[in-house]
C-alpha cells in the first residue's frame, strides 16, 4: 500500500505513526487512570478506539469505547463494534452484557438486523453463555448464529461444544466434521473432535486427528497426552507433554491427567467433564 520503505523512510514512517496516535490521545483523553474525560467529538474518539484495536491495543481501545459509551455516544453497529472488542479483554459476564445492548440497540430482533450484525451478536452472546457454563443458552444463541451463518466455522465448533457437553456426541461430531469440511486446517474443529471420540470412549480415534497437530500446539499437547493415557500409553503422554513442559513437571502433569480420566470415567456426562476440566489450566514450569 505504502509501497517500498527504506530503512530512513521506515524511521519516518514510525515517528508519523506514533505522532498520529499522540495527536489523537491528546485530542481525546485528558488525565488518567478512572479520571480520564472524553475531550473532542465523538468521531476522534472513535479513530482513537478503532486505531488502537487494530494496533492489536485491545485494553487500551476497550477503555475508549468505555469511555465514549458513558457519555451515551454509541449507537447501533458502534455499541456492536465496542463489545467485539471488549469480548477480548472483558470477562465473560462483563461481554455479555454488552452484546446484550448492542443487540437492542440494533433493534433487538436478530432477525431484522442483517447476517453480518446477527452473526456478530449471535455469535458473541454464545460464546460469552459457553464460558460462563449456561449450555441451553449458548445452543440458542448459536443457532441464531449458524441461521446468519450456517459454515460459520466458530459456531460450528461452539454448538458441537454444546452437544458434547450434553452426551450428544455423534450429533457433535457432525458439527466439528462440518467445520473442517468449511476449513480442514480448523484447529480448535480438529481438538473438539478428538475431545469428542474421548469422551465417547474412543481414544484410538482421537489419538491420530491430536498427533496431525503442530508441536507447538499446547492444547493438542494436552489432549493428546490424555488420549494416550485413555489408550494405556504412559510413555507415549510422557513423551507428548516433553514437548512442551519442563522435565521435572511431567509427573505432576501426569498424575492431574490421570485424576481427569477418572473423573470421566464416574460420570455419565463425560462431554461435560471434559469441558469443565478443559477450562482449568495446568501448569507446565515451576515458577521461577
Amino acid at each position: 500500500m505504502f509501497g517500498q520503505i527504506t530503512l530512513s523512510n521506515k524511521t519516518a514512517y514510525r515517528r508519523r505513526t506514533f505522532s498520529l496516535t499522540v495527536l489523537l490521545l491528546s485530542m481525546v483523553l485528558a488525565g488518567c487512570g478512572s479520571s480520564m474525560a472524553i475531550k473532542g467529538n465523538k468521531d476522534e474518539g472513535l479513530r482513537l478506539a478503532r486505531l488502537l484495536r487494530d494496533q492489536g491495543r485491545v485494553e487500551a481501545s476497550t477503555d475508549v469505547y468505555t469511555r465514549l459509551d458513558s457519555r451515551n455516544m454509541l449507537k447501533g453497529k458502534e455499541m456492536l463494534e465496542y463489545a467485539s472488542v471488549a469480548a477480548l479483554a472483558r470477562s465473560p459476564q462483563q461481554t455479555l452484557e454488552l452484546y446484550s445492548r448492542a443487540r437492542q440497540a440494533l433493534g433487538g430482533d436478530t432477525d431484522k438486523m442483517s447476517p453480518e450484525e446477527a452473526l456478530a451478536v449471535c455469535l458473541g452472546m454464545g460464546r460469552a453463555q459457553l464460558a460462563l457454563g449456561r449450555n441451553t443458552m449458548a445452543q440458542k444463541d448459536f443457532t441464531c448464529a449458524l441461521k446468519a451463518q450456517p459454515n460459520n466455522t466458530l459456531a460450528l465448533n461452539g454448538m458441537g461444544v454444546v452437544m458434547d457437553s450434553a452426551g450428544q456426541h455423534t450429533q457433535a461430531r457432525q458439527m466439528f466434521e462440518k467445520a473442517l469440511q468449511v476449513n480442514p486446517a480448523d484447529v480448535s474443529a480438529i481438538n473438539n473432535l478428538a475431545l469428542s471420540w474421548l469422551a465417547s470412549c474412543n481414544p484410538d480415534k482421537a489419538i491420530p486427528l491430536l498427533r496431525s497437530l503442530d508441536d507447538g500446539n499446547t492444547t493438542g499437547k494436552l489432549n493428546l497426552a490424555l488420549a494416550y493415557l485413555a489408550s494405556d500409553r504412559e510413555e507415549d503422554a510422557r513423551t507428548a507433554l516433553g514437548a512442551i513442559a519442563q522435565p521435572q513437571r511431567i509427573d505432576a502433569l501426569i498424575a492431574s491427567l490421570h485424576q481427569r480420566l477418572q473423573q470421566m470415567q464416574q460420570d455419565k456426562t463425560r462431554g461435560e467433564t471434559l469441558l469443565a476440566s478443559s477450562r482449568q489450566r495446568l501448569q507446565l514450569s515451576n515458577p521461577e
